[in-house]
């Protein structure tokens, strides 16, 4: 027996070396008739995200590639491309792909789907060890007390410190990974941070197994309006399920009992429920995450694939119960744009331009997502330019701009809208603090980030240590935002607000508002007027539940005291059921009420 085994090691060493790992890349799921090149790109040498290596097709139409990868590596992140041109190759339009990288002299298979999101049989995992657990404890606690910025923006130590023990009391027990998504989940929401949580991107091919890839979906979409559940699109073969209905119960459970249980999980700046209600609502974008669909399986499990739902249909006094099977995200995404045409697609069908009259026009920006997960590939300079160049040459005197649906993204997009309607430069009245110079070496082989520059390790505040323990930093805070030599559009502008808009939405409401560009109608925004944490994120990934959160390196804090809320519209309006029902847009009405009054 001990010479096979030696023979063994021999062949595995002449085959592909001593301190290597050999995977074996399997792609299936291309259409037969597809005749071009496929290549792979990843994370780790002799991958590279820049260039393909190119995978052979073999006599069962699959497509294989065998790559040994040097020892010392771990996790490996890749994708597939279609090339026609390497310089331009069709990426696949998912998340990265990940897999463990084997030990030394091990030889393992990956096999995919083409555009097919990983799934893990999250039947089969196993619990989390309590010592595994406290040692990823030990580095959110680190992160909380010493590195986030706005841990004491809206709690006291006392409270932190409280929240921190309760989990590492849960932590002290052996956890699924659903358990410990939750328990983490519960403490960042007690953070009030908008970018502070268990993420929703960036998580590992476990953890997007639990949350993203279940069939455990409810089968239609939803708003929260009057504290009904109300039905928007129906995904499901039941046709009860149509616009209006308003769900009474979930499985025998009232549905605010179940919104107020998940209110305790998600995240928000400060006192802004309305940003809360809304990201327990779904809207079934295949470009978004809601926190209602990840949260609610794992709060309350679904067995079967399947719900029962006490329903009220819009025209009847009765309720009914219906049993329907709920579904995947994706799944319910290809059913929904199948059968509304005009459901949204991809981000860039969230910018529109349409003149209304001779005196009206309407802009709808309801994304900024640039970069990342699903973003946009639409010029927005130029469809910019060329709205603009149009309003100003047809002379339209009003302009509605739409971010109702837009919840942040990247700055330049927002700087570039305000270019054509700001005759003057802005400075807010604000300075960025870190809790934090030189950044715990402990933690640093857990986080990631964009960028190539680590900055955020070792910073340099204009101020030392303040006597509530923050480092003050002015870049980027103090400084005015200068306007452009862009012709500026001199109609009047209206902005159309939501609780959807967080981040840079956020920031684009206030902006207006603070440049008195214009009337701000519709509700309250999230966001926080004390300021909110942002710009760069960490990304700390837990080493034993394999869990993501994402963590906030700088915040900023106005230097005046500000209520603890978002941006309050001038005019605010209240969408009802009888308005949905009645396909109203209420801030579209009141909009045209005041143009057409002035």
């Amino acid at each position: 027996m001990g010479k096979i085994n030696l023979l063994i090691a021999l062949l595995l060493f002449s085959v592909f070396g001593y301190g290597q790992a050999r995977i074996t890349f399997h792609l299936d799921g291309l259409s037969k008739d597809y005749k071009g090149k496929v290549g792979l790109r990843g994370s780790v040498p002799p991958l590279d995200w820049s260039q393909s290596l190119v995978l052979e097709k073999n006599d069962l139409d699959y497509y294989s590639l065998i790559i040994d990868f040097p020892e010392g590596e771990q996790e490996l992140e890749f994708k597939f491309v279609l090339i026609n041109d390497d310089t331009n190759p069709n990426w696949e339009g998912i998340q990265n792909r990940t897999f463990m990288i084997p030990p030394s002299g091990e030889s393992v298979v990956s096999k995919n789907q083409w555009n097919k999101e990983q799934v893990v049989d999250i039947t089969s995992l196993k619990k989390i060890p309590s010592n595994k657990l406290l040692e990823d404890y030990a580095l959110i606690e680190k992160m909380v007390l010493e590195v986030h910025p706005g841990t004491y923006r809206y709690n006291t130590r006392e409270e932190i410190l409280a929240a921190l023990k309760k989990l590492k009391k849960t932590f002290s027990i052996s956890l699924t990974h659903q358990e410990a998504y939750l328990a983490i989940s519960k403490l960042t929401a007690k953070l009030k941070c908008d970018h502070t949580k268990a993420g929703f991107n960036n998580q590992s091919k476990i953890i997007n197994s639990i949350i993203h890839y279940q069939k455990d979906k409810l089968p239609f979409t939803f708003k929260w309006i009057e504290n009904e559940m109300v039905v928007n699109h129906n995904a499901s073969e039941n046709m009860m399920l149509q616009r209006g209905t308003t769900v009474k119960r979930i499985n025998g459970i009232p549905v605010n009992k179940i919104k107020n249980e998940l209110m305790s999980l998600v995240a928000a700046d400060g006192a802004t429920d309305g940003n809360r209600i809304y990201k327990l609502q779904v809207d079934g974008y295949d470009f978004r995450y809601n926190a209602f669909d990840i949260f609610y399986p794992l709060v309350f499990p679904i067995e079967n694939n399947e719900v029962e739902l006490i329903i009220q249909e819009p025209t009847q006094n009765l309720e009914k119960s219906i049993r329907v099977a709920t579904i995947s995200r994706e799944d319910r995404a290809k059913i929904l744009e199948a059968r509304y045409p005009k459901f949204p697609k991809s981000r860039d069908d969230m910018w529109s331009f349409n003149i209304l009259n001779e005196d009206v026009a309407v802009l709808k920006l309801n994304s900024f997502g640039l970069m990342g997960w699903k973003a946009m590939t639409l010029d927005y300079k130029k469809f910019l330019e060329d709205v603009f160049e149009e309003l100003n040459s047809k002379k339209i005197g009003n302009l509605v701009i739409d971010i109702r649906e837009n919840n942040g993204g990247n700055d330049e997009m927002a700087d570039e809208l305000f270019g054509y309607l700001a005759e003057s430069s802005i400075k807010f009245d604000r300075v960025g603090r870190t809790r934090y110079v030189n950044f715990p070496e402990e933690v640093k082989p857990f986080v990631q980030s964009w960028g190539d520059n680590p900055w955020y390790f070792n910073l340099k505040p204009k101020e030392d240590r303040t006597k509530e323990g923050y480092y003050i930093f002015k870049e980027n805070f103090d400084q005015a935002i200068k306007r452009t030599d862009k012709r500026v559009y001199m109609g009047k502008s209206y902005l159309l607000t939501s609780a959807a808009n967080t981040s840079l939405a956020f920031y684009t409401a206030y902006r207006f508002k603070k440049q008195k560009l214009g009337l701000l109608i519709g509700q309250e925004t999230g966001g926080n007027l004390n300021d909110i944490n942002g710009g760069q994120i960490l990304f700390l990934r837990l080493p034993h539940s394999q869990i993501e959160i994402d963590f906030p390196v700088m915040g900023g804090f106005s230097n005046q005291k500000q209520p603890n809320s978002g941006v309050i519209p001038d005019i605010q309006t209240k969408n009802t059921i009888q308005s949905f029902l009645g396909n109203r847009d209420l801030e579209m009405e009141k909009t045209l009420e005041l143009i057409g009054s002035r």
